[in-house]
């Protein structure tokens, strides 16, 4: 549609427990003053209540993809030195959900020229005439990223809520973050006994959504550290890529 603009965020990139989300958000033009009007920014400068609030909004006026990574697959591309490529294909394949004209995105890759290019090459063939603008701090300095940020940090943060729930409480899950710090320490040396909560999920932010699965987004070669010795599969909410994970385990 000539008329229809998107934005495109990530929410988990740098975390170590959960998966990196990525959403776009698609309005005509004509809709992006109401967005403003809302109070619509980057997710990282609200409280969570005011995100969900303005979640629920954007959910009614956006039409609105979300793509998921799991630890396993994101750990493929991070051995291969490879995130910014499995970034650049999550955006991809949202924005071909969506088909705008013209897309404004977060630019993970230091030079963010070559960040939108790639993406480009990789829209489905119908789409190759599509707009891509990426530029660092999007999600701060334009209201569509800023929506598309909202609605990655709502998605990510049920998924992560989930883990909890399961697990119990292990902090924000990122490795600045001591109690995750203490918590993977204990969870390799004694274990944890998952919960049996029974909990719903129709209603999740994840499950309401256009959520495209990636997990056959593969590398050929890497090292799937996700096993134990005896092949046995380990925690699949960690990524194991991550070096204080690494870090930690080598001290176990």
């Amino acid at each position: 549609m000539l008329n229809r603009i998107a934005g495109v965020d990530e929410a988990g990139r740098g975390a170590v427990i959960g998966p990196l989300v990525v959403a776009a958000v698609a309005v005509d033009a004509s809709s992006i003053d109401r967005l403003i009007e809302l109070g619509v920014k980057d997710s990282k400068m609200l409280y969570r209540r005011s995100r969900m609030m303005l979640y629920s909004k954007i959910l009614e006026l956006c039409s609105t993809a979300v793509c998921i990574a799991e630890p396993r697959v994101i750990d493929a591309y991070v051995y291969e030195h490879a995130l910014n490529v499995l970034e650049a294909r999550m955006f991809a394949i949202a924005l071909s959900k969506l088909k705008p004209s013209l897309a404004y995105v977060d630019a993970c890759d230091t030079k963010p020229e070559r960040f939108s290019a790639m993406i480009a090459r990789m829209l489905d063939d119908e789409d190759t005439g599509m707009m891509i603008s990426a530029a660092h701090k999007a999600d701060r300095d334009n209201v569509l990223v800023g929506a598309a940020s909202i609605v990655a940090k709502v998605t990510r943060d049920s998924i992560v809520d989930d883990v909890k729930r399961r697990y119990g409480d292990f902090g924000s899950g990122y490795p600045s973050d001591g109690r995750t710090r203490r918590f993977i320490r204990y969870l390799f040396t004694n274990g944890v006994a998952e919960s049996r909560t029974s909990d719903s999920s129709r209603d999740k932010p994840h499950n309401s959504l256009i959520s495209i699965d990636v997990s056959y987004i593969k590398l050929h070669h890497f090292l799937d550290d996700s096993m134990d010795d005896d092949g046995s599969s380990r925690f699949s909410f960690i990524r194991y890529s991550w070096k204080p994970v690494r870090s930690l385990l080598a001290g176990i």
